[in-house]
C-alpha cells in the first residue's frame, strides 16, 4: 500500500474523526464514548506534531497528534 504522510488540516477532521470513532466504539482506544466536535479536540491537542497518512485518492487512512502533558 502506498500512502504519504501530510500535516492534518481543518478539512481533514471528519475522516479523522471518523477513524478516532471507529477506535473508541471497539472499547479500548480510551475512556471516551464519543469523538468530540473539531473545536473541542483542535483546543486539547498540539498544533505542532498532527499528522494524516493519505493514499492516493487523498483518503486519510490514519492519523497523530500530540497533546500537551499535565503539570504535576
Amino acid at each position: 500500500m502506498q500512502f504519504t504522510l501530510d500535516k492534518m488540516q481543518k478539512q481533514d477532521w471528519a475522516q479523522v474523526r471518523a477513524i478516532y470513532s471507529a477506535g473508541l466504539a471497539t472499547g479500548l482506544a480510551a475512556f471516551k464514548s464519543a469523538a468530540p466536535k473539531w473545536k473541542d479536540w483542535d483546543s486539547g491537542q498540539l498544533d505542532l506534531g498532527r499528522i494524516v497518512a493519505r493514499d492516493s485518492d487523498n483518503k486519510v487512512l490514519g492519523w497523530a497528534a500530540l497533546a500537551p502533558a499535565p503539570d504535576t
